[in-house]
């Protein structure tokens, strides 16, 4: 009987392997610049760097308690002191560099502010860990839920959570096991302003598919929260362009952009009319 030749290398397997790996390494290496990009448009280069560099303390070490005196990075260590300081007297009314956009920026990274209110026990890692998670255990017991106020030493580890959750990064101190746990409570893993977010999302592309476009009017009685939220994002999308802080990041804009949001409600109406005028 004749010998049947194989069709197929078995390498294919492999190789095909290796291309998934590095098709997912190359959209989580594009996730990171849009990160980065979006930080740099809303808290400025210099800020930026800093957090980029606490962003890579605390993948290394698995919290931002950067020492005061750091010999890998001295520059870091003053620098994390120097935003206590400012955070501190902003919380007194004073005028500092530290916005609340430069705030918002920190607490999402896990930033602590307070360092006095660390357990001094609990130095090694997974005890740290399992300490803050019972707390949250307690907090959801006598409130019903995970969402911690970000003020809190609590709510900012719960932040971090989320952060390290969304991130995923090879060598997270977020295993399976936490993430696991956190299930178990049912830990929030979005926040309230991410789910209705997404909410109007799902909203805007119902509409879409309805009327084969993404132009929400303005007084829109079938759903008047959603043309108040079309004319939010409009606004955010402005201060945007002014160089202004804005809640609308650069994957929320791609995201309306994909469904062929109008983000100027009058210059689509002035397009509109002059391709009338001719035909």
């Amino acid at each position: 009987m004749p010998t049947r030749i194989a069709l197929f290398s078995t390498t294919q397997a492999p190789i095909d392997s290796m291309i998934d790996d590095n098709v997912s390494k190359s959209a989580s290496a594009n996730r990171i610049l849009d990160h980065r990009q979006q930080l740099i448009n809303e808290i400025g280069i210099a800020f930026a760097q800093k957090i980029f560099e606490l962003e890579d303390f605390q993948r290394k070490n698995g919290h931002c308690l950067v020492p005061k005196r750091y010999q890998s990075n001295p520059s870091l260590g003053n620098w994390v002191n120097k935003q206590r300081q400012n955070y501190r007297r902003h919380l007194m009314g004073e005028s500092t560099a530290l916005n609340e956009t430069r705030i918002t920026a920190l607490n999402n990274i896990g930033f602590v502010w307070n360092t006095t209110s660390i357990p001094l026990k609990s130095t090694h890692r997974e005890n740290a860990w399992q300490s803050m998670y019972h707390q949250l255990i307690e907090f959801r017991r006598i409130n019903g839920h995970c969402r911690v106020p970000s003020a809190t030493m609590l709510g900012q580890w719960v932040v971090r959570q989320r952060f390290l959750y969304r991130q995923n990064p090879v060598g997270s101190s977020l295993t399976d096991e936490r993430i696991r746990l956190l299930n178990d409570i049912n830990f929030q893993w979005t926040t309230r302003s991410e789910e209705l977010w997404n909410e109007h999302m799902r909203e805007m592309r119902e509409f879409k598919q309805q009327n084969g476009h993404a132009l929400v009017p303005r007084n829109y009685p079938q759903n008047p929260q959603l043309s108040a939220w079309v004319a939010t994002q409009r606004k955010n999308y402005k201060r945007r362009l002014d160089g202004k802080p804005s809640p609308l990041s650069v994957e929320r804009v791609r995201e309306l952009d994909e469904i062929g949001f109008v983000w100027s409600y009058w210059d689509h109406n002035f397009m509109a009319a002059q391709n009338d005028r001719l035909l």
